[in-house]
């Protein structure tokens, strides 16, 4: 899932209380391509630590929930259809079957935080304002030590992150094909013709449905 969609599920759908250090622990394995592709997370690191702080407690809760929620939502079935579905009604033009197979996941996962964002207007503003209430310097350090991995110049990137609020761009079809280009430049791939891009989005949107999600994550 996507920066938006695990904020409404944890908050909105299971009711856990929103804590800020929490919803960045969330957001930061999102995040981290725009901060590094050579400095990573130590997952097993943060797995072991017992933290005795309550800020070190939630981020690291924040984090693992994270990566638990997408195992869990990256083998729904639903998931699974819906991708068998984008990939059959678009016309790939010879491209790389693994390349489809990850423009098809994210346009999906951009998809469901589009449609939350066209049901409730005002989550981006819920959304960031109680992110900023955390203080970015102190969540990078706090980072660096769960997670043993460099973090300098992070805390940079997280107030960059709040200051464009570029999720509003997931308002519209071209500003989500805006994110795919970005995700396609930070992960060092080559780009797609557009027109291609808005076919996967265009398909995303038409099939995916948060309510399913919602169910199927909770019926487990």
């Amino acid at each position: 899932m996507n920066y938006l969609s695990h904020f409404v599920f944890n908050h909105d759908i299971c009711g856990r209380p929103a804590e800020p250090y929490f919803a960045l622990g969330c957001v930061l394995p999102d995040l981290w391509l725009r901060y590094s592709r050579v400095h990573r997370i130590r997952w097993p690191a943060v797995r072991a630590a017992e933290p005795t702080e309550a800020r070190d407690a939630e981020l690291r809760a924040g984090l693992l929930n994270h990566v638990e929620v997408d195992q869990r939502f990256h083998a729904l079935p639903v998931f699974h259809e819906w991708q068998r579905r984008v990939k059959s009604a678009v016309e790939r033009d010879g491209q790389p079957p693994a390349l489809v197979d990850f423009v098809a996941h994210a346009a999906l996962e951009l998809a469901l935080d589009h449609r939350l964002l066209h049901a409730d207007p005002a989550l981006i503003e819920r959304f960031y304002g109680l992110l900023e209430i955390c203080d970015t310097d102190d969540v990078a350090a706090r980072v660096g030590r769960l997670g043993r991995v460099r973090t300098d110049g992070l805390a940079d990137v997280i107030r960059a992150f709040f200051a464009r609020r570029f999720l509003r761009h997931y308002r519209t079809v071209a500003g989500l094909a805006a994110v795919i280009r970005i995700i396609l430049r930070l992960a060092h791939i080559p780009p797609l013709p557009d027109p291609l891009i808005d076919a996967f989005l265009f398909s995303a949107v038409q099939h995916v449905g948060p309510t399913e999600v919602w169910e199927a994550l909770r019926a487990e």
